[in-house]
């Protein structure tokens, strides 16, 4: 069960990554543009989008049941998951 929770984590952020299509339907792309903010339609579809690798780590509850109280996440993928306060902390 750990190796699956491991493997959806790591998806999950390596996914996260990737710009909208949203984003690309303009021409020319700018290399800085982000893309606009998302509004969820319910707390799962939040969670489920959310930068936070502790959300993931709750959509994965949601699916496979609780975590150890041992068990830690870090993603490997320098993505945008990985914010100021996690960089430092």
């Amino acid at each position: 069960m750990e190796t699956t929770r491991r493997f959806m984590l790591e998806w999950m952020s390596f996914l996260h990554r990737y710009i909208p299509l949203g984003l690309l339907e303009v021409k020319p792309q700018k290399l800085n543009w982000r893309p606009p903010p998302y509004l969820a339609r319910d707390d799962r579809e939040a969670l489920l989008s959310s930068p936070k690798p502790e959300d993931w780590v709750k959509v994965s509850e949601h699916l496979l049941g609780p975590v150890g109280d041992d068990f830690h996440f870090t993603p490997k993928h320098k993505s945008n998951s990985f914010g100021a306060e996690t960089a430092e902390g």
